[in-house]
């Protein structure tokens, strides 16, 4: 398995290499002109979009950083492991809690009666 970072960046080049092909295949035929604006020009934008969001993540930009860590399987790993430790810590002190306030109403019940 990949980092997340690696992953997004082949994803975003491919995607952007493939808008770009498509607005050339669009202009080769004839249905995009590049000097008039229309349809066809957001694709070529999104294709730049994707090849510069890709390039940023490759030079790990510190605002991609954090929606595509750049982390090796045993920090993945590491980093799952915690946070379903802090998971089941919590599930453990809300069982704990319930637990013993069902023991205090059944006090407080047998108490009434």
């Amino acid at each position: 398995m990949d980092e997340p970072s690696k992953a997004a960046h082949r994803v975003l080049l491919g995607t952007g290499f493939g808008l770009i092909l498509v607005s050339g295949f669009a202009i080769i035929e004839d249905r995009m002109d590049i000097m008039d604006l229309g349809f066809g020009h957001i694709f070529l934008l999104l294709g730049a979009i994707c090849l510069v969001t890709a390039k940023l993540l490759q030079s790990h930009h510190p605002l991609l950083s954090n929606i595509f860590p750049n982390e090796t399987e045993a920090e993945l790993k590491l980093r799952v492991d915690k946070e379903m430790n802090q998971i089941n810590y919590e599930n453990r002190v809300g069982n704990a809690w319930a637990e013993l306030e069902s023991k205090v109403l059944a006090t407080e019940i047998d108490s009434e009666e």
